[in-house]
């Protein structure tokens, strides 16, 4: 598990330095520690285990020989270093010990070129050579550990030999005929057989082996019996999937129930683990007609005798029918039995075998409405019943279905507390519809849905952390190379609604998602482009804040620093203001007078200190911008340091100098401390004929912020009286009232 998650952290160290690569030159120290923080992090792998290899099979990673979960097989950084693998035509990648930092940046700056690039310039093979990288080779041998005492090939290359190890274990007298053994191995029902023989051999060891090491070990098995049936044909791998379920089910109906809590739902493309489901819930089904079976005869079987005949299916959702009727539309309890819940999808199937669409519409309103229960088991019926019915449907019905649904669905996702199973598959059933819209081009229509997982994602609906995993997986699966692309493409084109739209996808997904659009907005010229990019980023938020502060801390050009900081001086608050204070000494003016302004308006408390931190840093010009935004926000901190510039008259542009001391006076009398009456005074009673005498205009600015401070102080004390007198006669009216009672 530390292999693991170390090396996730540097598929996402990887990714960052590769996308750093392609934007800044290679001694920026952006770049350089951002190879260092990776190199450290190999470094300390490395003192686990090594090589430390990522390999493709079958457009699925491998660490070190092991297959990643689905969950993190959707993660960017892995998507992201399989499509690299794709489009160079890698195998695999193995870094070992001995790694440098100097090798390992040429590495990540080839990675970053373009394919077509690479192969012009010779080839992987041959630039890695010419930059001396020695420590990382391309297309190593991959195995995949099974058990203690076997190793199996993965399916990085299904001919080679070492596979075959794997099914020499069922059939040894293949053992000296490899050919015969490749040839098999195309063949579905001698995979099936092989399979069944495995298991066979598997669970003479369940007097041995605890359920839940045989559970990993058959799942490790099916995983194997997936990639071999890559190779084949989609009906000859249903073939296979139904067969493995088949023999699972027969010799251990409860290992197929432990099999459908474990990460198997991506094998087959589903298909196995929709087959377990259903599996279990039809023989439940036989357990309760059976149960019930000596009533059902007796009601069943004719006077005259004659053999009790099956329930037809018509009379089934004739009853059905008759049962909705019963229940008024208001009723919030469960509208269903238990065991009619249990079988409600396979209703759903006959009702529309039979074309009962009507009946399948009340069906599907009750179990929306129950959603909305106050009652969590009725919602978790509801909830239950809606996910297995979407689950039995095919995917473009399905999708049809959650399309009609989709307002009530997110309605419900936003207040639904209990993050359970259902909760989880309609949210996936939901993800599936937004991509099948980002394909289509249907942008508008994936926002409100994309939306609400982005607000949970961001934790502003308060939900449970697993609420908030669940729609930071969807959002990181979503945030995929082929929507980014997608996406991208639309807003370049020409059609302003389709900039909008797909620029409102971009900044719903995650952060590299944002950033593809920073960049957008970096590279535009059009004003309008950029102001509708910026326009997209104001609406998102306090969820945009992280990505645009980390972009302003970066070198760029001073236009688009400033589109930034007039779009954080619009989303963020006090914690974010600071972001904006280096930019106050930029060398561009009218970045600084955007810096300023965001200061000011989402400062609140902080906005005295940024502020005073950089006074005496700028140009006597920008001091009088904020000199006068100290006085606007009132900042009482600035007293001290506005009052001693006064007194010490500094040396400054004889031009500016009165402009500078009149504003100061101003700033003083807006903000209102007593503090700065005495030198308000002297200014305002000084001769002229002083050495360097106050210009006429300092001295009326000093003389009306004197009258202003003490106005405030009247008021104050006046406010101060009526309170006190308020108080008082409150007081009396409590003595008086005692006074009758007594």
């Amino acid at each position: 598990m530390d292999i693991k998650k170390k090396s996730l952290d540097a598929l996402v160290l990887m990714n960052t330095a590769i996308q750093n690569v392609r934007l800044y030159p290679p001694t920026s120290a952006i770049i350089i520690n951002t190879v260092e923080r990776l190199h450290l992090n190999f470094l300390d792998m490395f003192a686990l285990e090594a090589p430390i290899i990522f390999a493709e099979s079958e457009k699925n990673l491998l660490i070190c020989g092991k297959l990643l979960d689905q969950k993190d097989q959707e993660r960017l950084p892995v998507t992201t270093l399989l499509n690299i693998l794709l489009n160079f035509g890698i195998e695999s990648i193995t870094f070992d010990r001995g790694l440098e930092k100097a090798e390992l940046g040429a590495f990540l700056e080839i990675l970053s070129k373009r394919p077509e690039i690479v192969k012009n310039e010779g080839g992987l093979l041959k630039i890695m050579g010419e930059n001396n990288v020695q420590h990382i080779y391309l297309d190593q041998k991959v195995y995949v550990a099974m058990d203690k005492s076997q190793k199996i090939l993965s399916s990085l290359d299904i001919t080679d030999d070492q596979i075959t190890q794997f099914f020499m274990h069922t059939h040894p007298e293949l053992a000296d005929d490899h050919k015969k053994l490749q040839e098999m191995m195309k063949d579905p029902e001698w995979l099936s057989q092989t399979f069944q023989a495995g298991l066979s051999q598997m669970m003479e060891q369940k007097g041995a082996l605890s359920d839940v090491v045989l559970s990993e070990n058959l799942e490790k098995m099916i995983a194997l019996m997936d990639k071999v049936a890559g190779s084949l044909e989609q009906k000859d791998r249903d073939k296979v999937s139904q067969h493995i379920g088949e023999s699972i089910v027969s010799i251990d109906h409860d290992m197929a129930k432990q099999l459908t809590a474990q990460n198997i739902d991506h094998f087959f493309g589903g298909a196995l683990m929709k087959y377990f489901v259903s599996k279990i819930a039809r023989d439940k089904l036989v357990k309760a007609h059976t149960s019930n079976e000596e009533v059902s005869v007796k009601t069943q079987i004719p006077e005259s005798g004659a053999a009790p005949e099956k329930t037809s299916k018509q009379n089934q959702i004739l009853k059905l029918k008759e049962t909705l009727r019963s229940i008024p539309k208001d009723d919030q309890k469960a509208f269903l039995d238990e065991h009619s819940m249990l079988n409600l999808p396979m209703f759903f199937e006959q009702l529309d075998a039979q074309k009962e669409h009507e009946t399948m519409a009340i069906i599907i309103n009750r179990l929306v409405g129950n959603l909305f229960s106050k009652n969590a088991d009725v919602r978790l019926q509801a909830s239950t019943a809606l996910a297995e019915i979407f689950e039995g449907l095919a995917r473009e019905r399905q999708n049809k279905l959650i399309e009609s649904l989709s307002s009530q669905l997110i309605d419900w996702i936003k207040i639904e507390p209990l993050a359970t199973l259902a909760y989880k598959k309609i949210c996936n059933n939901l993800k599936d519809l937004i991509h099948d819209f980002i394909r289509q081009g249907r942008f508008a229509e994936a926002i409100p849905i994309l939306d609400v997982f982005s607000n949970i994602s961001a934790g502003l609906l308060g939900k449970n952390d697993e609420a908030q995993e669940i729609s930071s997986d969807i959002i990181r699966s979503l945030t995929s190379e082929e929507h980014l692309t997608i996406l991208c493409r639309a807003f370049k084109t020409s059609n302003l609604n389709k900039q909008v739209e797909s620029s409102g996808v971009l900044v719903r997904l995650d952060e590299s998602a944002m950033n593809r659009l920073l960049d957008i907005l970096q590279d535009k010229v059009n004003s309008d482009d950029r102001v509708r990019i910026m326009k997209q980023f104001i609406g998102m938020g306090k969820r945009a804040v992280p990505v645009i502060k980390d972009r302003i801390s970066k070198t760029a050009p001073w236009y688009y620093l400033r589109n930034l900081a007039y779009i954080l001086g619009h989303i963020g608050d006090e914690s974010s203001a600071s972001a904006l204070q280096p930019l106050l000494l930029h060398e561009n003016k009218r970045l600084q007078m955007e810096a300023l302004k965001g200061i000011y308006r989402i400062g609140g408390k902080e906005r005295g200190a940024i502020l005073l931190s950089v006074l005496h840093l700028t140009d006597e010009q920008f001091k009088l911008n904020i000199i006068e935004t100290l006085g606007n926000a009132k900042c009482a901190e600035a007293v001290p340091d506005l009052v001693k510039m006064l007194e010490k008259r500094e040396t400054v542009n004889p031009a500016l100098r009165a402009d500078l001391e009149e504003r100061i006076c101003v700033a003083l009398g807006s903000i209102g401390s007593p503090e700065a009456l005495p030198v308000l005074s002297k200014i305002a009673k000084s001769m002229s004929f002083r050495i360097r005498p106050y210009a006429a205009k300092v001295k009326i600015a000093a003389g009306i912020a004197m009258v202003s401070i003490r106005k405030k102080q009247e008021e104050t004390v006046q406010a101060t009286k009526a309170t006190e007198a308020a108080q008082e006669a409150k007081a009396a009216e409590a003595l008086n009232e005692i006074e009758v009672s007594s």
